[in-house]
């Protein structure tokens, strides 16, 4: 690496700020102290002072970057979050319409930018509105292992959402207003895209160029995440990597010269990413590319260490919030990765004959790959093996449609020519689309990674280094062996044991979902998240499945599931079964534990068909049939019964599974969304209802957990799964009141996130780990 001093100073002042967003900066500080107090006594000693000299600038950086997060760590602020106002602002986003509204980026006048989903006809870039809504602060995690909404949007530059919002006034675009012309610039670029190229070329390409969020199908973005291809969707280093050498080489051309080029294309580098949307990703992008054309400016290596690290000291001043973020990680492990294996990855190459220009975009592509799977395994949860060869034949055909999409756009006011230009883009994105399609198909191409913990990664990260340490100085066996032990720590991470039966109800809002551990790694899901159903789905999906696809199958993949023993429906209600389609898709299960009814459901028939498609069995247990597992742990049904109950005042939820949860002494009851009517039937049957824990039925309703039932149970912990602020009224006061009089403790997801149960077979051993705090700060002042 050379003379790269900075390096030190960066990798201090980056660990600073980590170290400081996990709470143990005071550790950081006296290190920094002790570091000082050593340097100062080194410091005589004139071999040494040097050396000294450089830990003391490192230690002093790692404090700077303590000082920098506890100034700049705490939440933007919104003096109206959680109140209904009128606002006034300036629309600056594409505008997605539908039959319930439409949503939009709203920048607020001296304010920040929030997302709006109004009702109403639908505003236009740039328009000037006057709207009512009421400011809402994007959600931090809410289960275990979940990335922080909150994060993600504030790299998109959103600070939070305005919900329930109507236009009451607007104008039209200002064009006297410079901070619109870009919106409207974007929109209008974006326009002749989609007048002139079929879906999905034109949203790939609008993804691309920047940052559009296209309506991908489905099933096509899975593709793209399969294929380790998911960032061509999105602007960031390589799109602007893109723009900056074309740049720089018409600079070239006209006879600016290597200064002047490189000094002008940071200028267009820096537009280009403001004309993106101005995102946090793109302006990292765009402050490491500026650093590698300043080195070019002055004769220097494009890449080098010291570019590196003085781009990582700026980002980290000016957004110090980001660097605890992934795609942080991400834009840094990649260029590192290609400043560590592009050049010996290219020698080794041309042993086989491939040079030039193929010889490069292999070569890069593999040391990227190289640096940055681990991370995009922890991100889309999904091990790409077919990655490094989808890049190679995508990426620069992305290059090359980003260029003809410049073409395109220039060549508007051209008739005949534009249609040339639109032609030979839909074949460069024809062919993006075709290899993610048939890399998509190849065996074994969707493996379901369970995230590595971050100790893990780290170790990787050396290991990397310690490679190219080696590939350098000709080891090149023991470099394949550490390259090999560092990908295993990856893949298989040593996770500490649990004997315990572990229940957690995850938060997915208004809806039901708990995953069931044994104690010897059995996984059973009870219900499945959702939303109920109003009116058809959406093509061959239904609306209620969206929760099943980001929430509740990364919740089991991040809670090392790949297969489940059972899924456990309790009745066909979409927001139980909403989930279970793509559950069944990515993870498949043993056995479909059916309540049995009739129902029309979207939702509810997609999960039949999957079952079917999975060769998933489909199961009725009723009344008396008991499951037993090979670890001690029993599932005892109490419903429904046959003849099933009618005329009730909701059939569907009255004859929902009813089940027992037993291991050892440890007692757990589950009723779905069972009213009054099957709490007296099961009561009446004699049954042992007894638990200490109840999941409480129907969210908590009006209609269900009855005194004589509650009675019944007697639980000490009653957990109820509602969604925040919901149209029902759940959970109903009385409810409530009836768990605190007979001396239940009681948990609910909208207040405690998810909720999680562990017991060692005693009541005495049954612990509570409710994820967030019982209040939540950020809901009352933001």
């Amino acid at each position: 690496m050379g003379r790269a001093r900075l390096l030190l100073v960066a990798a201090a002042l980056i660990g600073g700020i980590l170290c400081e967003e996990r709470g143990v900066a005071a550790v950081v500080l006296v290190v920094v102290a002790l570091v000082l107090c050593a340097g100062a006594l080194a410091a005589n000693v004139s071999r040494l002072a040097a050396g000294a000299r450089l830990v003391a600038y490192g230690a002093t950086a790692a404090a700077a970057g303590v000082a920098l997060a506890s100034l700049r760590a705490g939440p933007l602020g919104i003096d109206a979050a959680g109140r209904t106002t009128v606002f006034d602002g300036t629309v600056v986003s594409d505008v997605q319409a539908d039959a319930f509204g439409s949503t939009f980026a709203l920048r607020l006048d001296h304010g920040p930018t929030l997302e709006t989903a109004s009702i109403g006809e639908p505003p236009s870039v740039g328009d000037r509105v006057r709207i009512r809504g009421r400011v809402e602060p994007f959600d931090e995690a809410r289960n275990p292992g979940e990335p922080s909404l909150r994060a993600l949007e504030a790299d998109r530059g959103v600070a939070g959402r305005l919900a329930h919002a109507r236009i009451l006034a607007r104008e039209p675009p200002d064009d006297s207003d410079p901070s619109a012309w870009i919106p409207r610039a974007r929109a209008w670029a974006s326009l002749q895209l989609h007048e002139r190229l079929d879906e999905p070329a034109a949203s790939i390409l609008a993804g691309a160029m920047w940052g559009e969020r296209g309506a991908l199908a489905p099933d096509l973005r899975a593709e793209f995440q399969d294929t380790g291809t998911t960032h061509v969707l999105v602007t960031a280093g390589l799109h602007l990597g893109v723009i900056a050498a074309l740049a720089t080489w018409l600079l070239g051309v006209a006879g600016a010269g290597r200064v002047w080029s490189a000094l002008l294309a940071i200028g267009i580098v820096w537009l280009y990413a403001e004309f993106s949307g101005g995102h946090l990703p793109s302006l990292r992008a765009a402050t490491m590319i500026s650093f590698g054309l300043c080195a070019h400016a002055c004769g220097r290596p494009t890449f080098s260490w010291n570019a590196l690290a003085a781009a990582a000291i700026v980002i980290g001043v000016a957004w110090t919030r980001s660097v605890d973020s992934l795609s942080f990680a991400l834009s840094f492990s990649c260029v590192a990765a290609i400043m560590l294996f592009a050049k010996p990855f290219g020698r080794a190459l041309e042993r086989f004959g491939i040079s030039g220009f193929a010889g490069e975009a292999v070569a890069l592509t593999l040391a990227t790959q190289v640096g940055t799977w681990p991370l995009t395994a922890f991100a889309f949860l999904v091990f790409a093996p077919y990655a490094p060869l989808a890049n190679a034949l995508v990426v620069p055909a992305v290059a090359l449609a980003m260029l003809t999409g410049v073409a395109l756009i220039a060549a508007t006011p051209v008739g005949p020519l534009v249609h040339v230009v639109a032609n030979v883009e839909e074949s460069l994105l024809l062919w993006i689309v075709g290899v993610v399609r048939w890399t998509a198909q190849l065996p074994a191409a969707h493996v379901v990674a369970t995230p590595a913990p971050v100790w893990a990664i780290a170790a990787y990260d050396g290991a990397v280094v310690a490679v190219a340490v080696l590939i350098h100085r000709g080891r090149l066996l023991l470099a394949a062996a550490t390259f090999l032990a560092g990908t295993a720590l990856v893949v298989w991470p040593p996770r500490p044991p649990s004997h315990d039966l572990v229940v957690t109800a995850i938060d997915v809002g208004q809806a039901d979902a708990l995953l069931i551990r044994t104690p010897t790694g059995h996984a059973y899901l009870v219900d499945a998240g959702g939303r109920l159903e109003r009116g058809p789905g959406n093509g061959a999906q239904s609306p209620a499945e969206a929760i099943g696809e980001r929430v509740v199958v990364p919740f089991l993949v991040r809670s090392g599931i790949h297969r489940l023993d059972a899924v456990l429906i309790s009745h066909p209600h979409g927001d139980h079964v909403g989930g279970l389609a793509p559950v069944l898709r990515v993870l498949g299960a043993d056995v479909f534990a059916d309540s049995g009814q009739t129902y029309p459901g979207h939702a509810y028939h997609d999960a039949l068909d999957v079952a079917a498609f999975r060769h998933v069995p489909i199961v009725y247990p009723r009344a008396g049939a008991v499951w037993r597992t090979d670890d001690g742990v029993t599932f005892r049904f109490y419903g429904p019964t046959l003849p099933l109950l009618t005329h009730t005042q909701n059939d569907i939820n009255n004859n929902s599974l009813m089940f027992r949860l037993e291991y050892e002494r440890f007692r757990m009851l589950f009723t779905g969304d069972a009213g009054a009517e099957a709490e007296a039937r099961v009561l009446a049957s004699g049954a042992d209802v007894s638990a200490d824990v109840l999941k409480v039925g129907h969210h908590g309703s009006a209609y269900s957990s009855t005194p004589d039932f509650i009675h019944a149970v007697s639980p000490r912990i009653a957990i109820i799964s509602v969604g925040r602020d919901n149209l029902f009224g759940h959970p109903a006061s009385s409810t409530i009141a009836t768990f605190h009089a007979a001396g239940a403790a009681v948990y609910r997801t909208d207040e405690d996130g998810a909720v999680t149960i562990g017991s060692d077979g005693t009541s005495s051993g049954t612990a509570v780990r409710p994820f967030l705090t019982r209040v939540d700060p950020c809901r009352r002042c933001w």
